[in-house]
């Protein structure tokens, strides 16, 4: 039975370069696996602003396939799909914003933010439970939509 090989005098410098390149290779990508990001003011309104975006246009897919839904206009598997996308599209804008910290002068701005966003995502969620019982045309989910799509929109860090 072989023991472990010595490495030899002559082959170390080599598998010191690999380690070097190992490291450099892997080494950002780690760095880059936190699970909090922690931006300037400028980045976090950059990315709470897109955050917002996206979840006002997620709403406006529920919207619109809620109304194309009751018109007759799309067939209700269709309709059951994009509305689980675009669920889970809102809800991946709150939660990527929710795991960045916001700067200390924006913790009020995060809240009020967060919580609009949260809002939409249950809206969303509800309009898709109305689409997978074949409720389409209720005319409350709609203004509630209509609604928080113009709160989305105004909203601004």
């Amino acid at each position: 039975m072989a023991g472990p090989r010595e490495v030899k005098r002559s082959e170390r410098p080599a598998v010191v370069a690999v380690l070097v390149v190992w490291l450099a290779v892997l080494g950002p990508l780690v760095a880059g696996c936190g699970v909090v990001g922690r931006p300037d003011a400028d980045g976090w309104d950059e990315q709470a602003e897109q955050a917002l975006a996206d979840a006002a246009s997620q709403v406006a897919t529920a919207r619109l396939a809620l109304e194309t839904a009751a018109e007759g206009r799309t067939w209700s598997s269709y309709t059951t799909v994009l509305m689980a996308d675009a669920e889970e599209a809102a809800g991946r804008a709150e939660d990527d914003l929710a795991r960045v910290q916001a700067p200390a002068r924006r913790t009020g701005a995060a809240r009020a933010v967060l919580d609009l966003l949260a809002r939409a995502v249950e809206l969303v969620r509800t309009a898709r439970a109305h689409v997978v019982a074949g409720r389409y045309d209720d005319p409350a989910l709609l203004d509630d939509l209509d609604r928080i799509a113009g709160e989305l929109e105004r909203a601004s860090p």
